[in-house]
């Protein structure tokens, strides 16, 4: 399993991945796709039971572990 930032996940993702996680974790954590955005570029940071949700998505849907800094650490 691969460790990540989301920022760089993100960056390395392409648009109908990127599309797919907005629409789906827009609908999800029932929060706008701007707000799905600003997590996926860390501008802001998902809080609580919605980091929990995206974090979980991200793992069994893409095989990705989600760091704060991101790589092998």
């Amino acid at each position: 399993m691969q460790k990540k930032s989301l920022k760089e996940f993100w960056n390395e993702a392409d648009t109908a991945t990127r599309n797919k996680i907005l629409l789906e974790m827009s609908e999800m954590c029932k929060n706008s796709i701007e707000t799905v955005r600003s997590w996926m570029l860390q501008t802001r940071n998902p809080k609580g039971l919605y980091r929990d949700v995206l974090f979980t998505y991200l793992k069994d849907n893409f095989q990705v572990e989600i760091t704060k800094e991101g790589g092998e650490r």
